[in-house]
């Protein structure tokens, strides 16, 4: 029997982003036998005897935290402001290391953080000789302060000029910790995997092959997780939505899966992606492409006549997709403005009844309570060199909501047959609107004209009637800015509750394992119970993933605008001194921020530059003109004036 040694353990507990483990799951994953568990635990007690691990709830154990010496200053790089939202301050990345502006003063230097709370960091004279004048680096601290009370460093990386799109774009995925780069040891992984499905696995499977079941995504789309099939049924309706099975290549406690646990979300950038799993997986074995066998996960769903569930069963399976499928040319199709191709006309009677299914869904979801918003989402326009020449509002057809609607209608199943199971899972919450929030709703809305009932106990249907009014009309944004701006944000849990925005008794994540890693824990759990397998998880371990996803997804979705704000600023350089018709979009203490109209473009008011900013009042929903006065990719924004 071989002995681990410490590090080896450490480096266990490391890989899989410092998540606590059982004595019993470290000696798994070590490849220990039973017989060597009792001296795991000798050799894990004295790691704790010197400070190398800890012990916590559920006798788990976890990396103990060193806590390093810092240089004296009088500001903390190490935690955020207790005024701010974000989990960092903006500049400081992993490590300690800063993302700043070098500037040359004489015969030396130093790095402006992107952070102004951050006193500058002085360099020395041999140090600057390779760097040109206002470049983007990276800086790493000295354990010394200067005879005036700066900071020292040295700088580890040059990222570009500052202030060009192409550094800014760098800078931003260094600030986050973002990479398309995977670890060696996922290399290693991926090159056994095999591209061909054993016999042996497909006769475990439901067959599903030769049923019409395809994809449709967006023109844009590159990983396919999900594919949908239907047919008519004595008393209505049987819908398959089959899901990419990830399960099946990312096993528990690898790499692949250490890693994406790491990383919980992909994070889709305009024009490119950083993904959860690797290439091989996301765009090619687990990517419902259209005429390759693929396993999946199958939701069997029986709907009745009036668009409710009435059957569901979930079990693996292996498809063949018949057609890849975009948004457009399902509603073009038909709409009967689209040419089918030859070999896809078998597929327009499927989609026909698709639509029958998915406008009776919709129609019962909404009696039910769902929130219909309509939010319009940036769409940039490039020119044939990839440069960013328009934005334009995205379009959304009936295509993207039918298949918005068959994906809530599988997570919806699955969060019910996992609630029956009592099995612990990850399950995905959207709390009530608090009070407070809704007293500024209701004054909000009042201003605009529309009257919210004086109870309390607001529910979705109350919001929907407002929703309903402002269609169609020139306030319909606005509306739906203050409605949306009330409720709170939806997260992972342990917990089993309601989703208030769709008016959902239970509701999970099971539709996107190839991009969300929730889903893929939810799949696993699927195993379990297919399989007869006890739980993978238990509830704590459940309750961290949970917890560490909702924080990675509130990253993604902070990095994702930071990234169009970017693209956005760099489209309205040439417009510096044009006026503008726009509409105020919120209103806060240090100015406002407005819509350009035109160029479906936000920028900031800042309250100084407005005169009497303490007498005046602004409505969200008020016309205003602007005139643009800086466009700042530095600083990620565009900063505008009021001109009447």
């Amino acid at each position: 029997m071989t002995i681990p040694k410490p590090k080896e353990i450490l480096k266990l507990l490391k890989s899989s982003n410092g998540r606590p483990m059982r004595s019993k799951e470290i000696s798994n994953r070590l490849g220990m036998p039973k017989e060597g568990r009792p001296l795991l635990k000798k050799i894990l007690r004295k790691m704790i005897a010197h400070g190398k691990l800890t012990r916590g709830d559920g006798g788990k154990y976890a990396v103990a935290e060193h806590k390093k010496a810092s240089p004296k200053r009088n500001y903390n790089i190490d935690k955020p402001r207790a005024a701010s939202s974000s989990a960092k301050l903006k500049g400081v990345i992993k490590d300690g290391k800063i993302i700043g502006e070098f500037v040359r003063t004489g015969k030396t230097g130093k790095i402006i953080p992107r952070d102004s709370l951050i006193p500058h960091i002085i360099l020395q004279p041999n140090e600057i000789k390779q760097l040109r004048n206002h470049s983007l680096v990276v800086a790493e601290l000295h354990n010394k302060i200067s005879s005036n009370g700066r900071l020292r460093g040295s700088v580890v990386d040059v990222l570009g000029k500052a202030g060009d799109l192409d550094t800014e774009k760098k800078g931003l995925l260094i600030e986050y910790d973002l990479s398309n780069e995977f670890p060696a040891a996922i290399i290693g992984e991926l090159n056994k995997i095999s591209e061909q499905i054993p016999d042996n696995e497909v006769k475990t499977r439901v067959d599903l092959r030769k049923d019409t079941i395809f994809t449709i995504d967006g023109e844009d789309a590159k990983d396919f997780d999900d594919a949908v099939g239907i047919q008519r049924i004595r008393g209505g309706y049987k819908l398959w939505v089959c899901i990419a099975d990830v399960s099946y290549y990312a096993k528990m406690g690898n790499a692949i899966d250490n890693e994406a646990l790491s990383r919980g979300t992909s994070v889709y950038l305009p024009g490119r992606v950083i993904p959860m799993l690797p290439e091989k997986l996301s765009n090619h074995l687990c990517s419902l492409v259209p005429y390759e066998d693929r396993l999946t996960k199958t939701a069997e769903m029986d709907f009745n006549h009036k668009g409710e569930m009435v059957g569901f069963k979930i079990y693996n399976s292996i498809i063949s997709s018949s057609a890849r499928l975009t948004y457009t040319e399902v509603a073009e199709n038909l709409s009967k403005k689209g040419r089918i191709p030859e070999g896809q006309k078998h597929i327009l009677p499927v989609l026909r009844i698709m639509k029958e299914l998915y406008e009776k869904i919709r129609r019962h979801r909404i009696k039910s309570g769902k929130l219909d918003l309509d939010i319009p989402e940036p769409n940039l326009v490039r020119d044939e060199l990839g440069r960013v020449v328009d934005v334009i509002k995205s379009n959304r057809n009936f295509a993207h909501e039918m298949i918005e609607e068959f994906m809530i209608a599988a997570n919806v199943g699955v969060a019910c047959y996992l609630c029956d199971s009592k099995v612990p899972s990850i399950y995905r919450i959207h709390e009530t609107p608090d009070p407070d929030s809704l007293v500024k709703l209701k004054e909000g809305l009042k201003k605009l004209g529309y009257m919210l009932s004086a109870s309390e106990d607001i529910d979705t249907l109350d919001l929907q009637r407002i929703i309903n009014q402002s269609k169609g009309k020139n306030d319909e944004v606005p509306v739906n800015m203050l409605i949306l701006r009330s409720l709170k944000r939806a997260y992972y849990s342990v917990l089993d509750e309601e989703h208030f925005g769709l008016a959902l008794i239970h509701y999970t994540h099971f539709t996107s394992p190839i991009r969300r890693y929730p889903d893929l824990i939810v799949h696993r759990i699927i195993n379990s119970l297919l399989f007869k397998k006890s739980p993978p998880y238990d509830e704590k371990t459940v309750e961290w993933i949970s917890e560490h996803s909702s924080k990675r997804e509130r990253l993604a979705n902070l990095v994702e605008r930071e990234a169009m704000s970017l693209e956005r600023t760099q489209l309205m350089k040439p417009y510096i001194g044009e006026e503008f018709e726009a509409v105020v979009i919120s209103v806060l203490p240090f100015g406002m921020f407005v819509e350009i109209k035109e160029m479906f473009v936000e920028g900031l008011v800042p309250k100084d530059s407005i005169l009497n900013w303490r007498k005046r009042w602004f409505d969200i929903g008020q016309k205003v003109k602007i005139k643009v006065v800086a466009a700042s990719l530095e600083k990620r924004g565009i900063t505008l004036n009021l001109v009447s």
